[in-house]
């Protein structure tokens, strides 16, 4: 008999359906592709329609009435930012964006600085015999329409300019440049910058967001040249928000409101630093590390209100404006959310107000952190990107946490208190162990000019050896200049011991941080 007569064997009919069927798919998938693309071709279809009627719609109208709610430009009687529609049982929205533009034909308006002049004034440099500052730099105006479905998909997109009827006059009115960047000093893109007064006629509050150098800019605002009543506050997903603040007194605010003159400009930088949910673990102990529940745990920091070093006022603070200090469980945790990245400190300035349990009032001996290098105050919760998560966390009820402190608490109000130590890191590798110099600042450290006669003892241990520190200060007790030498200490932390007024506080030689930090 012949291979023909035979016909097919099993193995060959199981290729062949393997074939038949890998080909199938193939081809079902070439047939859902051009399905997807057609339904999508002709969904944007419907949305240039969309998007086209209401630019026509919009170019009829008065030019005055073209500012949408919500935008750059103020308005009593703003146009709707977006609408939807359903047409063919499919959901469309359409966005709407008006903003103004200066050219460079007729000069430019008041710019902060040249660089910004040659990158916002369009067709920039201005043409022979335009006058040297244009009064009304905001020239006309850029419309843009979006069509996107209900994900957020763009569908369809027209843009174009309108200028109005008659020709340009001096304008009564200025403009304010915000740029917005994060802690790197690197711009934000499409940050939402807001800037309202609620003391112009009309009142103002426009929104824009920030474009690839991360400025935007509002023109046409009324003059304000007094108070700092123009209020700005910056804001991105993922980041910590803005808003400005006016000064107080002689204070200068770290981010001002701004005042604004008729026919100039204003500008102002806006930080904002990329932040995780889960901020701080806020662990508090007694001094002899025995866990402390139901206590009222006074925090701040973050954005600094004001620039003069002698002022501590924070923007997050949980006794202002209201009580909101967190209050640890029955194993002495609490913990604290969205925080600003930054240094944070607790139980006020000088660790002595608003911890409490009830009525009793606990003393801060020493706040520790348990990530980061420094290993007193202050303690800093990090930036968290969340293209690239950090590699240490702290677990707490199954959640990750970018920092975490341990406060150790006291009622006597004679405990020794350590705010900081400088510095807190020797080095092996350089072999400087000999007559190390450091001081501490705190409380409750009374000491004399000679060390000899010094009230209070700092001594640090690794294992079985102890280094005791020379130290001078004076009958204050708020710091201590010493010296220790660390010679047979390995890499690793050292345990420290404070010695003062009958009191013993002993920093654990971690975790947490604590006392020297003896690197390789």
């Amino acid at each position: 008999m012949t291979r023909d007569e035979r016909g097919f064997t099993l193995v060959e009919i199981v290729v062949g359906i393997v074939i038949l069927s890998m080909a199938s798919v193939g081809f079902f998938a070439l047939l859902i592709t051009l399905t997807q693309s057609a339904v999508i071709a002709k969904r944007q279809a419907v949305a240039l329609t969309m998007a086209t009627s209401q630019m026509e719609y919009l170019k009829s109208l008065p030019y005055n009435n073209l500012a949408v709610a919500g935008g750059a430009i103020p308005a009593t009687s703003p146009l709707p930012a977006s609408f939807t529609k359903i047409t063919n049982g499919e959901k469309y929205i359409v966005k709407t964006s008006i903003s103004y533009a200066d050219d460079a034909y007729d000069g430019c308006g008041s710019y902060p600085t040249q660089a910004l002049k040659q990158q916002y004034c369009r067709n920039y440099p201005a043409p022979s015999g335009a006058p040297a500052t244009d009064t009304n730099p905001a020239d006309y105006k850029d419309v843009s329409v979006v069509v996107t479905d209900s994900s957020n998909l763009q569908l369809a997109s027209v843009d174009t300019d309108v200028a109005a009827l008659v020709a340009e006059t001096a304008s009564n009115t200025g403009a304010i440049f915000v740029k917005v960047v994060d802690g790197a000093g690197t711009a934000v893109t499409g940050a939402s910058v807001t800037v309202a007064n609620s003391t112009t006629s009309p009142l103002v509050n426009v929104s824009d967001t920030t474009d690839q150098n991360g400025i935007v800019i509002f023109y046409g605002l009324p003059p304000s040249t007094s108070g700092n009543k123009y209020v700005i506050t910056a804001s991105q997903t993922g980041y910590s928000s803005l808003t400005t603040i006016a000064p107080s007194g002689s204070l200068v605010p770290t981010y001002a409101s701004q005042n604004l003159i008729a026919q100039n400009s204003s500008f102002t930088t806006m930080a904002i630093y990329p932040q995780g949910q889960n901020s701080l673990v806020v662990e508090t102990t007694d001094v002899s590390g025995n866990p402390l529940a139901n206590v009222k745990v006074y925090t701040k920091g973050g954005y600094k209100k004001y620039t003069a070093t002698t002022d501590t006022t924070y923007y997050y603070d949980t006794l202002t404006p209201t009580d909101s200090r967190p209050v640890t469980d029955s194993n002495g945790f609490a913990t604290l959310a969205n925080l600003v990245p930054g240094n944070y400190r607790f139980c006020g300035d000088a660790g002595a107000t608003s911890c409490a349990v009830g009525s009793t009032t606990y003393y801060l001996a020493a706040a520790l952190p348990y990530g980061g290098t420094n290993p007193f105050n202050p303690v800093t919760v990090p930036i968290y990107d969340a293209a690239s998560p950090p590699t240490t966390t702290f677990t707490y009820n199954g959640n990750q946490f970018l920092q975490k402190v341990r406060l150790l608490l006291t009622t006597s109000a004679s405990f020794p208190r350590i705010a900081s130590m400088t510095p807190y890191d020797v080095s092996l590798a350089t072999g400087a162990l000999t007559n190390i110099a450091f001081t501490i600042a705190g409380t409750n450290l009374p000491c004399t000019s000679t060390a000899s006669s010094c009230q209070t003892t700092v001594t640090f241990s690794q294992g079985a050896t102890n280094y005791p520190a020379s130290c001078t200060g004076s009958s204050a007790g708020t710091a201590l200049s010493c010296k220790v030498t660390l010679t047979g200490a390995t890499a690793g932390n050292t345990q420290m011991k404070v010695t003062a007024n009958g009191f013993t506080l002993t920093i654990p030689a971690g975790p947490p941080l604590g006392g020297f930090i003896v690197s390789p």
